[in-house]
């Protein structure tokens, strides 16, 4: 029993504990109608004593609902500008904001001079509820018709000075308009004071050497510039052509293999894609990027035929969306991992399938404009992935086209680039050695055999294509003299 009673008086302690809490919190909270601060406090400072209750409450709600709009805004101007804490600058752009858009009247104006005093009463209103109301100022139409200009006579003498010293005219060695007659006209109306001409005097050319005459130039020269630039803006489509692009994406992403088809040889053959050339290459290497993070391999094999079919296309000029495609095309060729089940999914197709649009792309839309500039930075990009340690043999293997195909024309590369194949070749030769001791069918020695069947294949291109014999590979070059 008393075990139970203890129990029981704890329970009513901790009741009586949550409801003194409870009425706590109660307590603290903010009434519904609070007391005016603001209102009253500004009105003293101003002079103002004679506010009735309402104005005083109606101004104070104003006010507060102002404060809280201003903070709300502010607070949303800082968590846009990746701020931790609001600061003044926040506070002035809102007030800034709320001028312009026409909720906050603000102006530097005399509130006395408000023209009280040309107010006239109305007739038949009398006492305090009198009606005021401004004078009406009418325009006198009919006096500005009537006056008459001033003619301006037809024969002008006009006298021209070309050279101004403090608000003077200076003396210039011919005076236009002025007739051969007359040529004194000058020396008679001029003023008294006459500046003469202070000829520059410069040094012989013979002391003065480049670098000095280029200092001087510097000194005399600006050191702060504006620069206008203005960015390139896309154009907007029209509502058919938005529906094209969708019907083309759809088709094009699907799976209906006559259709794609279809509009794969229309964007293939089409000559007015140029409109939409920005729109859809943007989003068809956002889809690129994105199925790659998601490992899908049939999306990524789509998308990539539709920016061989937009490459292929005579019409179109693909420089203005390279700094998309290019990336684009890179990420199929190196990336490490497309899909789910790289050991039966066929992924090498499709970097292989990569790396001759990109080279097809640059040497049909690039080469000719840039004389070869990315295509050799094309190719350091795919050397660096080639000897770096970390990249696996299918990153590799998207790299061996490009190095095929972009490497300069001189034999002395050439053996070069032969002698880094045999090496990697005999790298993935061991690697399968290894496997086929151990009995292992790894996923690492799959990918080294077919890197190498595909460096074996690339070597007798570049040998035929260079005329090197067989045995003239393996040479070792300095890349840095080449």
């Amino acid at each position: 029993m008393s075990s139970s009673h203890t129990i029981k008086v704890r329970k009513t302690e901790k009741k009586a504990a949550a409801s003194s809490s409870t009425s706590k919190r109660g307590s603290e909270e903010p009434p519904d109608s609070q007391e005016p601060l603001f209102a009253p406090v500004s009105a003293d400072m101003l002079g103002i004593t004679n506010m009735d209750g309402p104005a005083t409450e109606l101004l104070e709600a104003m006010a507060r609902e102002f404060l809280k709009t201003t903070i709300q805004l502010a607070a949303k101007w800082s968590r846009h500008c990746s701020r931790h804490k609001m600061t003044v600058q926040d506070v002035e752009n809102v007030l800034k904001y709320q001028q312009n858009m026409g909720s906050l009247k603000i102006a530097t104006v005399d509130t006395l001079n408000m023209g009280i005093n040309q107010m006239t009463q109305v007739q038949g209103t009398s006492g305090t509820s009198g009606i005021w109301t401004f004078q009406k100022m009418d325009v006198d139409v009919e006096k500005d018709d009537i006056e008459t200009f001033v003619q301006i006579p037809r024969e002008l003498r006009v006298i021209s000075y070309e050279l101004v010293n403090e608000g003077q005219p200076v003396q210039s060695e011919f005076t236009p308009n002025v007739d051969d007659e007359d040529g004194n006209y000058y020396e008679k109306n001029g003023p008294a004071v006459m500046a003469p001409i202070q000829e520059k005097v410069l040094p012989p050319t013979s002391t003065s050497s480049c670098l000095s005459m280029f200092r001087e130039t510097v000194k005399c020269a600006k050191s702060d510039q504006k620069v206008g630039l203005k960015h390139p803006t896309l154009e907007i489509l029209t509502v058919e052509q938005q529906i094209f692009m969708k019907d083309i994406i759809t088709v094009c992403m699907g799976q209906d293999d006559k259709k794609r088809h279809e509009a794969l040889y229309t964007l293939e053959t089409d000559a007015g894609l140029q409109v939409f050339l920005p729109h859809l290459t943007e989003r068809i290497c956002k889809s690129i990027s994105c199925n790659i993070s998601q490992r899908c391999l049939s999306l990524i094999i789509y998308a990539g035929r539709v920016l061989r079919s937009l490459s292929h296309n005579k019409a179109c000029d693909m420089s203005v969306t390279l700094h998309h495609v290019l990336p684009s095309l890179l990420s199929c060729c190196v990336c490490r991992n497309m899909c789910l089940r790289p050991e039966t999914d066929n992924h090498w197709a499709l970097r292989d399938f990569s790396a001759k649009t990109l080279v097809g792309l640059v040497r049909d839309h690039v080469d000719k404009r840039d004389g070869g500039f990315t295509a050799r930075r094309l190719f350091d990009f795919a050397h660096r992935i080639f000897r770096d340690p970390a990249s696996s043999y299918s990153m590799i293997y998207g790299t061996i086209h490009i190095l095929q195909e972009f490497v300069t024309e001189s034999n002395k590369k050439a053996t070069w680039l032969l002698a880094e194949l045999a090496e990697m070749s005999n790298r993935c030769k061991q690697t399968v050695e290894n496997g086929n001791r151990m009995n292992a069918q790894s996923l690492a020695m799959q990918e080294a055999a077919k890197l190498n069947q595909h460096i074996v294949k690339s070597e007798g291109t570049i040998r035929s294509r260079h005329n090197i014999p067989i045995g003239g590979g393996g040479v070792n070059v300095n890349r840095r003299f080449l």
